[in-house]
């Protein structure tokens, strides 16, 4: 679902254990993301099915996590 909207296109989104890993493109800012990722994905969270209570987004721009958010 992440990867139909428009705001995510260009970023690598796959399940790992239930929980989302995400890869956005190379030269994005990282602590910007990081400040702004609740405002992204609060419009569509109430859409997001998971069988986990808690959902974690495993985000960055490399082969490693910058950060990670947790849905509740």
């Amino acid at each position: 679902m992440l990867q139909k909207n428009e705001a995510f296109e260009d970023w690598k989104i796959r399940k790992s254990g239930g929980d989302l890993l995400i890869r956005v493109p190379e030269e994005t800012d990282m602590d910007i993301l990081k400040v702004q990722f609740s405002d992204l994905i609060s419009p569509i969270a109430p859409l997001i099915k998971s069988p986990k209570a808690t959902l974690k987004f495993y985000v960055g721009n490399s082969d490693e996590a910058d950060f990670i958010f947790t849905l509740n």
